[in-house]
């Protein structure tokens, strides 16, 4: 008769796989939300949300022709808000 158990070893050894595979999922998958970039993107997105802009921000405005119904021509006038940063560049379009 053959025994159909797990030896001490292979109990040892799947524990220890487990917790190296439980351990670097856990430090890998969370965000950390005191992250520099998380706190930085939080700031721009409240500073759109609000339209309160500081001195990072850059304002263009901008006259564009639209065509509609293939007759009409309507002329409007768009204000780009930029946020341009090394690693983040963002623009924003107002009527």
């Amino acid at each position: 008769m053959e025994k159909n158990s797990f030896t001490i070893l292979e109990t040892l050894i799947s524990c220890i796989l487990l917790s190296v595979i439980i351990i670097g999922f856990s430090k890998y998958s969370f965000y950390d939300n005191f992250d520099k970039e998380f706190i930085l993107l939080n700031k721009i997105d409240n500073s759109f949300n609000t339209k309160s802009y500081n001195k990072d921000f850059t304002k263009k405005f901008q006259k564009i022709s639209i065509i509609q119904n293939n007759s009409q021509e309507k002329d409007l006038l768009i204000k780009t808000i930029i946020y341009n940063d090394n690693r983040i560049k963002l623009f924003k379009y107002e009527l």
